[in-house]
C-alpha cells in the first residue's frame, strides 16, 4: 500500500465557502425553528417559505428592471 503525499491545507476560496455554507446552513435551521414556533405546523412553514421566495424573486426582478432604466448609471456626465 503506497502512501499519498496529501498536504491538508485550505485556500482562501475553500475557507470562504466553509464559513458561508455554515452560516447559511445554521441560519436556515434557526429561522425555520422560529417560524415553526409562530405558525404551528409544517404545512404553514412551507407556505411561509414559498411566499418569502416569491417576494424575494419579485424584488430581484423589480430591482433588475429598475437598474435597466438607468443604463448609464455610474458613468460620469463630463466624459
Amino acid at each position: 500500500m503506497s502512501e499519498a503525499n496529501f498536504k491538508p491545507r485550505l485556500g482562501l476560496w475553500d475557507a470562504t465557502m466553509i464559513v458561508s455554507g455554515s452560516m447559511i446552513g445554521s441560519g436556515i435551521f434557526i429561522v425555520s425553528a422560529d417560524i415553526l414556533r409562530n405558525v404551528g405546523s409544517s404545512g404553514w412553514l412551507i407556505v411561509v417559505w414559498l411566499l418569502a421566495g416569491i417576494m424575494t424573486t419579485a424584488a430581484a426582478v423589480s430591482y433588475g428592471e429598475l437598474s435597466g432604466m438607468f443604463p448609464r448609471a455610474g458613468v460620469s456626465m463630463f466624459i
